[in-house]
C-alpha cells in the first residue's frame, strides 16, 4: 500500500524534475519554456486512489474535438482563469468541472515538477493528491469521454512501455508510451507519470536501507 506520510514529505523534498521526465519524453522534447517564450499557465490533478489494498490513478480520455489534443489519455485540468493564481485552486475546480470530484473528496500531497507543453505554449502545474471516490464520475461530455482507472502497478512494469507512432506536423514520429488499451499513454501525461513513478521508488529504495 502507499505510504502517504513519505509521499507527502517526499514531494516537499528536491524532486526528480526533467531526469525523471525525459524518460517518456520524445527526442528532442523540452521540460521548460525557452527564453523569452509567451506561455499561459495550466494546472492538473493528479488523482491517487486507494481500493483494496491499490493504488490506482484516476485519468480521463478527453473528448473528441479539432484540437492538438483531441482524444487523447490526460489529467483532469485546465487553464488558469482570470484572477486564478494557485495552482491547487485550479486543478480541484477543474476536476470537480470535468469528471465531479468534489473538493472535499481531495487530499492535496504537494506539487510535483511543472512541465512545458511546447504544441500548446502551456505550462502545467501537477498537483498530487489522494482522494476519496465519489459515488460515480460525472464526466462533462464537451470535456471527457470517459474516466479512467490504472493500478500503479501497471506503469511500474516496463513490459508496458512501447514505442509509440504519432503525426507531428507531415511527419510520423516514435514516442515512448505505456501499452494502455485502446490508446497508449504518451506525452505530457507519461511524462508526469514518469516523475511520480520515479518518486515512489525513491521511497521505497530509501525504506530498503
Amino acid at each position: 500500500m502507499m505510504n502517504w506520510d513519505k509521499l507527502r514529505q517526499k514531494l516537499a523534498e528536491a524532486l526528480p524534475g526533467a531526469e525523471a521526465q525525459l524518460q517518456m519524453a520524445p527526442i528532442g522534447r523540452r521540460v521548460l519554456p525557452p527564453p523569452d517564450a509567451e506561455f499561459r499557465k495550466s494546472a492538473v490533478l493528479i488523482p491517487l486512489l486507494q481500493q483494496e489494498g491499490k493504488t490506482t490513478i484516476v485519468l480521463t480520455r478527453r473528448a473528441e474535438y479539432p484540437g492538438v489534443h483531441s482524444g487523447q489519455i490526460s489529467f483532469p485540468g485546465g487553464k488558469f482563469e482570470h484572477g486564478e493564481a494557485d495552482p491547487i485552486q485550479v486543478a480541484k475546480r477543474e476536476a470537480e468541472e470535468e469528471i465531479g470530484l468534489p473538493v472535499g473528496r481531495v487530499e492535496v500531497l504537494g506539487m510535483m515538477s511543472e512541465l512545458y507543453i511546447p504544441v500548446s505554449k502551456m505550462l502545467v502545474y501537477p498537483v498530487l493528491a489522494k482522494i476519496t471516490k465519489p459515488n460515480r464520475w460525472l464526466a462533462d461530455p464537451r470535456e471527457v469521454n470517459e474516466v479512467l482507472e490504472v493500478p500503479i502497478e501497471f506503469f511500474q512494469n516496463p513490459r508496458n512501455i512501447i514505442s509509440y507512432t504519432i503525426k507531428h506536423s507531415e511527419n510520423l514520429v516514435e514516442v515512448p508510451a505505456f501499452d494502455w488499451q485502446p490508446i497508449p499513454i504518451w506525452g505530457a501525461t507519461a511524462m508526469m507519470i514518469s516523475e511520480l513513478l520515479e518518486i515512489i521508488r525513491l521511497i521505497d529504495y530509501e525504506g530498503q536501507t
